[in-house]
């Protein structure tokens, strides 16, 4: 394998923001002063950066290419973010086949991977370390974010089978600029980012970058309704030749009109889509999720010679919540609240310190190639929650016409659970060239997982495990443009907390591993151009709802068996596209009960999007874009009862890129959901929530 060098220019990809619209070539320098001259993007839009992206994060292997890797790696660049107005992590991987929206109604955005919820403890990462728990990680601090589908035990350690989405940091930029987004949309929404960057120091070996934005809708009287504001900083510091240190910090608050899933009908039947307003809230005018979160980050980068590297990490972060979670559980056909209730818990804590370090490099061996990493990692995570306020069953009475209340007394709030979790792990790999064509992937992850959790009933409950997960890869290469690949991997996931529904309601199942098996084809038909086929096969043990004593356990498995395709980058000369397709057949077995043979809820057996974006060549600077998203119908229960309709989503715009004056400018006009389609977009805890109505935004950025 080639081994990527570790960088020390502090010019990194956020120059695709900083200098897309430069209408000359922009010349920097290395750390070491040798200089590189930066590829010329002019205004007129005949030149742009691709929607693909080459190299990514891939955990305890480093940096890697894309093409090489022996897994599934979805990755959504800067550019992408931009020009689709996305804003949380389910607006970026509406582009990705493999991956759902699984939202908690109107607290933070929630998806699934290959059919596996990927929940906010263990499957968020922040440059590769654990990062905030159940708040939303702001995308502007971020050039890109990366999803790792499947098992990720070896790669990370602890984690869930769906894998795990990675956010990637801007870094700083030694040529200054400032660029400035501004826009307004539907229902009264508006928001404004600024991002800036450049030198501290005259020798340039400090440099910044400085992202802030604030974000604005409604008065929490319809959901959808939101008030957001987050600051962030990145500082890399060249301490010697060979050296880079990193600094980063950030901070977000962020309050929702929480709203809740609507469960099906008294009549057996699930909600018209059609008959339910998605600004209708559903929860109360003075409920909302709040959160506040801050992290804290450093990445040492040293280069001992010309084939080993070292690189430490450490990160801190905390989040803080209101957790206000309103509950519709069934209804009548005439839309009256038949079941509910309000759940609400202030100041819960949640605290992360992560931190990893590992050497790569590279020897030569009885005649073969050997590349290398030894490492060790720590993630330790302390959580105050529970303690809900007593609601005696508080409603807004009917979905179709809601009638609020007085806020109650939420005064001298009960106590809370307390939990600890430690996640200690050692691990190694070893890539072997066998050949110019051949090589070979061996891996192993020691983990020791520790958890304690303290009720307020005075319950305490120990988790105590030694796994060793391994990974192993055989990668054929045919040629520079074909990557072949069949991987085995096994991963350890945290035993799920019961839901309400259950009688040991809140209590957390010990940790559960899981196995897959993929095999996989990467294809790169011209350069900017990437295209992807994996077939894959997971099994995981089930922990559910014994209908039997109301016991949420582990009984049984889920099985999940799909095919994904992918490609991503320029077709033709203008023409960029992001589309991909997924089959997945997954099914519970082993079950003892009804439930054996069925799908899991919100599994979708067929998922599709697209996105084009079209440069008009005979008028320079118009750009003209449009997506689809389609997800096939799924289920809303284990039995397989009801089902929840498939649904297609058009979204469309078209961008313009012009000088006002002597400043490059960006203008956008993008719409979601082009044709004000009402449909169900997510399905959790067996109820349903309402896709977002057409929504127009109108945005112009300016750079400087």
């Amino acid at each position: 394998m080639t081994k990527k060098k570790h960088t020390r220019t502090v010019l990194q990809a956020a120059l695709i923001g900083a200098a897309s619209l430069n209408v000359s070539q922009a010349q920097t320098e290395n750390a070491d002063n040798t200089p590189v001259t930066l590829e010329q993007v002019i205004i007129n839009a005949k030149k742009q950066t691709l929607y693909v992206n080459r190299d990514v994060n891939a955990g305890a292997l480093g940096v890697q290419s894309l093409q090489e890797l022996p897994f599934s790696i979805g990755s959504y660049g800067r550019e992408l973010i931009d020009n689709q107005r996305a804003r949380t992590v389910q607006d970026v991987l509406k582009n990705d086949p493999g991956v759902q929206p699984a939202s908690f109604g109107g607290a933070y955005d929630g998806i699934a991977v290959r059919g596996f919820s990927a929940n906010a403890v263990n499957s968020v990462r922040r440059d590769g370390l654990l990062t905030n728990v159940y708040a939303d990680i702001p995308l502007e601090s971020m050039e890109r974010v990366d999803v790792l589908k499947g098992l990720s035990g070896f790669l990370y350690g602890v984690g869930e089978p769906s894998g795990l989405v990675n956010y990637i940091l801007k870094r700083p930029t030694r040529r200054g600029f400032i660029s400035v987004d501004a826009e307004v949309r539907s229902f009264g929404g508006h928001y404004l980012h600024v991002d800036s960057s450049g030198a501290v120091d005259q020798g340039r070996a400090l440099a910044f970058r400085l992202n802030m934005a604030a974000e604005e809708q409604g008065d929490f009287t319809h959901a959808g309704d939101l008030s957001r504001a987050m600051a962030s900083v990145a500082l890399d510091m060249q301490l010697a030749p060979g050296t880079l240190l990193r600094l980063d910090a950030d901070h977000q608050r962020k309050k929702l009109a929480a709203q809740p899933v609507i469960g099906p009908r008294s009549d057996g039947t699930v909600v018209p889509a059609e008959s339910f307003d998605p600004r209708t809230l559903l929860g109360q005018p003075w409920g909302q999720y709040r959160t506040e979160a801050s992290n804290l980050g450093l990445r040492l980068e040293h280069e001992l010679d010309e084939d080993w590297n070292l690189i430490a990490q450490l990160g801190y972060s905390l989040t803080t919540r209101d957790a206000a979670f309103p509950d519709v559980y069934s209804v009548t056909p005439g839309g009256t609240i038949t079941s509910g209730d309000f759940y609400f818990s202030p100041d819960q804590r949640f605290t992360t310190v992560s931190a990893q370090a590992f050497l790569n490099g590279r020897v030569n061996a009885v005649g073969v190639q050997h590349d290398v990493v030894l490492g060790l990692s720590d993630g330790r995570m302390k959580s105050s929650d529970g303690g809900w306020f007593p609601n005696d069953g508080l409603t807004v009475g009917n979905i179709y016409a809601p009638v609020y209340s007085a806020r109650p007394d939420f005064s001298n709030p009960p106590p809370k659970n307390q939990g600890n979790t430690r996640q200690p792990s050692l691990f190694a790999s070893d890539t072997i060239s066998l050949n110019e064509h051949w090589r070979v992937l061996a891996g192993l992850r020691y983990i020791a997982y520790r958890s304690e959790a303290f009720s307020v009933g005075g319950v305490q409950r120990d988790g105590d495990v030694n796994v060793t997960v391994p990974s192993a890869a055989i990668v054929w290469l045919p040629s520079k443009a074909w990557t072949a690949y069949a991987t085995y991997t096994e991963g350890l996931e945290q035993g799920a907390y019961a839901p309400n529904t259950a009688s040991n309601r809140g209590e957390r199942l010990d940790p559960i591993r899981s196995k897959q098996i993929e095999t996989g084809i990467k294809w790169i038909p011209k350069r900017g151009l990437s295209a992807t086929a994996a077939v894959f096969h997971i099994d995981k043990p089930l922990q559910a709802v014994d209908p039997a004593d109301s016991l949420f356990k582990t009984l049984g498995h889920q099985r999940h068996l799909g095919i994904e395709l992918a490609l991503n980058g320029e077709v033709a000369s203008g023409l960029s596209v992001v589309t991909g397709i997924s089959w997945l057949d997954a099914r519970m077995r082993d079950t003892g009960d009804a439930r054996e043979g069925k799908h899991p809820a919100n599994v979708a057996k067929l998922q599709a999007n697209t996105w084009f974006d079209w440069q008009v060549a005979d008028l320079p600077g118009l750009s003209l874009n449009a997506g689809l998203v389609y997800t096939g119908k799924r289920a809303i229960d284990q039995a397989n009862s009801l089902f929840v309709p498939a649904f297609t989503r058009w979204d469309g715009g078209v961008r313009y890129a012009m000088k006002v004056g002597d400043v490059p400018t960006v203008w956008r006009l993008q719409v979601q959901n082009l044709a004000n389609r009402r449909y169900w977009e997510s399905v959790n805890y067996g109820g349903v929530l309402a896709g977002s109505p057409r929504t127009v935004r109108l945005s112009g950025e300016w750079f400087f």
